[in-house]
């Protein structure tokens, strides 16, 4: 092969600023925004899995928001206790509105948030003014004087409700067969699922650019089967594919590894594979886009790296 480089550099291809505003995360937590597969049958841990590990962004204030689509999540009492999950933010999949309604949940707590902003602009542009010696308090805007004291007369700064932007998770549980999942919507706001909530820029301003996002986790039983499965499309962004507990059928097997074949070695995940389902209700998982300090790719649950023999060092 011979190669001749073009000494003009209007060719070369530049890489725009990103207007995305990272998720920082703990270091040994997955890198955000997700696009979490939980596969596995019935009651092998798939909603554990997925809960346990919204509770430890929620330790880390990483989860402001928690939308559940779920047939039987109003049953589940003890779930939304543990979660923090208020019942308006549960959804039937097979309500035809059920993706409008979510990501209108998303615009508004955009449109919140942007208030916010404004709103602390406001007070830094009024405080200003309150704190200058030469103007007489009687030409202050008595309104803004009012929005911005408490009823003892002092100046109390607006905040972030949150503390920062909102960090929004969807949780979409035993939907396989319903509705939603032969709807387009959902697979559009899936693939959308970092542009949700697009901030109208302000140049200049690292608060309002960007969009909010949403992570989204999809428990399902097996990524194909006839009127129900996982849409490749799905399959194809997913962030991380977990695997719950030990499957039986070598084709289902076979799908899954044929899902991540282009990032991992078959030989590498079926060896990460056994070890990490070898005790019921544990999980095996593939994080498609690691962290730069993270040994490996694959897990047993959150907490034990499975580093291949071939390699000790992620292929990324």
């Amino acid at each position: 092969m011979k190669i001749k480089k073009i000494s003009d550099r209007n060719l070369e291809i530049k890489v725009p600023p990103s207007s995305r505003v990272p998720i920082e995360t703990s270091p040994n937590m997955f890198t955000h925004h997700v696009v979490t597969l939980a596969c596995g049958k019935r009651q092998s841990g798939k909603t554990v899995y997925i809960c346990s590990y919204l509770r430890m962004l929620k330790a880390e204030n990483k989860a402001d928001r928690i939308l559940v689509v779920s047939p039987t999540i109003e049953s589940n009492q003890a779930l939304l206790n543990s979660l923090g999950i208020d019942s308006e933010d549960c959804f039937d999949p097979d309500d035809e509105q059920v993706i409008p309604k979510l990501l209108s949940i998303i615009d508004e707590e955009r449109d919140e948030y942007v208030a916010e902003i404004e709103k602390i602009k406001a007070f830094k542009e009024f405080k200003k003014v309150a704190d200058g010696t030469m103007v007489p308090i009687h030409e202050l805007d008595p309104y803004l004087l009012l929005e911005f004291s408490d009823e003892m007369g002092n100046l109390v700064p607006p905040t972030l409700k949150y503390g920062h932007r909102p960090i929004i998770h969807i949780f979409m549980d035993d939907c396989q067969s319903s509705r939603v999942f032969r709807d387009r919507k959902f697979l559009n706001m899936v693939i959308r699922h970092r542009h949700l909530g697009q901030i109208k820029m302000v140049k200049g301003d690292k608060d309002l650019c960007g969009a909010l996002g949403a992570s989204i986790y999809i428990a399902i039983q097996n990524l194909k089967s006839t009127g129900g499965g996982c849409p490749r499309a799905i399959r194809n962004n997913a962030t991380q594919m977990i695997l719950c507990g030990k499957t039986k059928d070598e084709q289902e097997l076979k799908d899954i590894y044929s899902s991540v074949s282009g990032e991992v070695d078959y030989d590498d995940f079926i060896q990460g594979y056994e070890y990490a389902t070898a005790e019921p209700y544990n999980s095996f998982v593939i994080d498609l886009h690691p962290k730069k300090n993270h040994p490996s790719r694959f897990r047993k649950n959150m907490n034990e790296f499975i580093i291949p023999s071939k390699s000790n060092k992620t292929d990324q």
